[in-house]
């Protein structure tokens, strides 16, 4: 018997000595990663290289970070990126009520679909960098004074090659303020003098503001809305999308989990109700593919339905910390759907 596991120790030890010899790259699971998303989860292998030698992809990967010029484009990796960000914005958008001060009622808000414009100049197309300096001035304002929480943006250009912002937020801002606000910050940029020659007055309408009540029915137009490219411009250097520091933290999650307790954490996600599928290579030459991840599709009702499990408790915290409420109470509540 001895004999045996020692001729088996002495057989491995030999094959480990030859790969090392090769110095070619091995791969092998020490883990498993989670990531969770608003309405799904995806599982890939945590794999460590046994040499430690970067592979080919890796060095491409670097090759293609020199050049982060987007000329309005969205990358695939940013799409994906973006729709997630907008997906966890609605999903944690809790109902508040907000007061009419015009017909003195009560009524429940959730999210903000915000435009920002910078009306016509007289000899001069606003470029990106000074567009976004004057976007961050005014963000800068609406989290101080309006306690701005959660929000994503989008920059997009007119047929006139003026630039324009989309902003969606779950916090409440009256429209006047946001208009008021606006063009105080253009007036002081010296972006009203051609509206002022022509109307004299400084307030533009430069500003739109829809309040999105049907939620369920409206994100998927949202996401697909916001997410949508560019055409390829010199107009655009820098990225075009960017969101809340809490949401940038919310899409970097990452929850390790060690071999050992693997079958404890994903049991209760093989459930019927819960849509599995895999993610696979696209064919290479050979017309073939693999594997590499697993994905999970949840809806609201499958949230629920894993109270208890690692999965939900992870899931909870992700989204009390996204809520402005954060401190106080870690119940959490959902009323839709993605």
């Amino acid at each position: 018997y001895w004999l045996v596991i020692s001729s088996r120790t002495q057989t491995i030890a030999k094959t480990l000595q030859t790969m090392a010899q090769k110095k070619e790259n091995y791969k092998i699971t020490t883990g498993y990663k989670f990531k969770f998303r608003a309405n799904c989860i995806i599982r890939t292998e945590q794999k460590e290289w046994i040499n430690g030698n970067w592979n080919k992809v890796n060095k491409r990967k670097l090759e293609n970070l020199k050049d982060n010029t987007t000329k309005g484009q969205l990358s695939k990796k940013s799409k994906s990126k973006l729709k997630s960000s907008i997906n966890w914005l609605i999903i944690a958008a809790n109902k508040k009520n907000v007061k009419s001060l015009k017909y003195n009622q009560i009524f429940k808000f959730k999210i903000n679909f915000i435009t920002l414009t910078i009306p016509p100049q007289e000899n001069e197309i606003i470029q990106e960098k000074k567009f976004k300096t004057i976007l961050n001035t005014w963000l800068t304002y609406q989290r101080k004074y309006s306690k701005l929480n959660n929000y994503v943006w989008k920059i997009e250009k007119h047929k006139d090659n003026r630039l324009h912002i989309h902003i969606l937020t779950d916090t409440f801002i009256h429209h006047r303020n946001i208009r008021n606000s606006w063009n105080t910050i253009l007036k002081r940029n010296g972006l009203l003098e051609l509206h002022c020659k022509k109307y004299e007055n400084y307030d533009p309408n430069s500003t739109d503001i829809h309040s999105i009540k049907k939620v369920k029915k409206v994100a998927a137009y949202v996401v697909k809305y916001m997410a949508k490219s560019n055409e390829k411009d010199s107009l655009y250097n820098g990225r075009v999308w960017s969101c809340s520091s809490k949401l940038s933290a919310v899409l970097n999650n990452c929850l390790e989990v060690s071999p050992d307790v693997l079958r404890e954490f994903t049991e209760p996600l093989y459930k019927k109700e819960i849509e599995f599928d895999y993610i696979s290579t696209p064919p290479n030459e050979f017309g073939n593919s693999f594997i590499v991840a697993e994905i999970y599709f949840l809806k609201i009702k499958d949230w629920i339905k894993l109270k208890g499990s690692m999965v939900y408790d992870f899931f909870k915290e992700l989204i009390y910390n996204l809520r402005p409420e954060s401190g106080s109470s870690k119940q959490i509540s959902f009323e839709y759907s993605i």
